[in-house]
């Protein structure tokens, strides 16, 4: 199985969740084992190879250093990439953050399927993992354990009873990442998004940005999109994260209660864990049981 790459350049622009200002975002194709690579295209920063290391902040968003600036927000743009199986790509954004959009991923898979995906001349490498590693940290916990695929499993438990507890499993394959993962949107309550903006902070959020909850209430005219959009949306942003580790994974992800930060130290700690992978190289793969490229853009309903 080959690595790939877009076939054309994508360029997209929406406002930013943090700064509600308006965000310009370019993605191009790359060069195998080129890996994603973001840089600020409003400054002198040159393009900085993403990993579980570039990221300095987890409050609110995923935040990864680029040169003497940083880019927010990259979690939604990371799990389209490696949800529709992109290994190599260079971004350029315009501003502090990469756009949101509906807060979901969905436009970022429907740009990129419109954009093309294109077999590269070099193998593609995989991280199998073989034996179980766990994360524990203030009540929540993540692990990973072997598996032939990579799958996700994730619970999550909030008092609020429009949310309440939801379990979530996906096998993660291009098709069921872009249909059942990525159309998930971010989440507030209405009185924390109301202190947020108090302290100049998700300036960008509101109904078209993420679902707000108010009480039992979920204020978007529209409702939710999935009875377990909450959960799904966790799984997204945990694609997104885990993604920084470089390359595809075999392996089963369990989660409890997780959110960014924990997601971030997980990664950092599986490649500190070197005797519990392995690197591969798959070149007669299934094509089918990791990349599916048959795929149209979904609706944004």
């Amino acid at each position: 199985m080959k690595q790939r790459t877009l076939k054309n350049t994508i360029e997209m622009e929406s406002i930013g969740l943090h700064t509600g200002e308006k965000m310009q975002v370019t993605i191009h194709p790359a060069y195998p084992d080129t890996g994603i690579c973001f840089r600020r295209s409003d400054t002198e920063s040159e393009y900085t190879r993403v990993s579980p290391y570039t990221v300095t902040s987890t409050q609110l968003a995923t935040t990864i250093q680029c040169g003497n600036q940083t880019i927010s927000t990259i979690e939604h743009l990371m799990a389209a990439l490696y949800g529709l199986g992109v290994d190599n790509a260079k971004i350029d954004v315009r501003g502090p953050e990469v756009p949101v959009f509906d807060g979901s991923a969905t436009a970022f898979v429907n740009a990129i399927l419109d954009a093309g995906i294109v077999e590269q001349a070099k193998a593609r490498k995989f991280i199998k993992f073989k034996k179980r590693i766990r994360l524990e940290k203030d009540g929540k916990w993540i692990e990973i354990i072997p598996s032939r695929f990579f799958k996700v499993t994730f619970d999550i438990e909030f008092e609020n009873e429009s949310i309440g507890q939801q379990k979530g499993y996906f096998n993660v394959t291009p098709e069921s990442f872009s249909k059942e993962l990525a159309p998930a949107r971010t989440f507030g309550f209405k009185n924390e998004v109301e202190q947020l903006w108090q302290m100049g902070l998700a300036k960008g959020g509101g109904l078209d940005t993420a679902v707000v909850i108010d009480g039992k209430d979920v204020l978007n005219p529209e409702g939710l999109r999935f009875n377990d959009e909450f959960v799904r949306h966790k799984m997204l942003d945990l694609v997104g994260d885990i993604s920084l580790l470089g390359y595809p994974i075999f392996g089963h992800i369990r989660a409890y209660k997780s959110g960014h930060n924990l997601n971030n130290l997980f990664a950092r700690t599986l490649i500190e864990s070197a005797n519990f992978y392995s690197i591969i190289e798959l070149p007669d793969i299934d094509p089918a049981l990791i990349n599916n490229l048959e795929l149209k853009p979904q609706g944004m309903s």
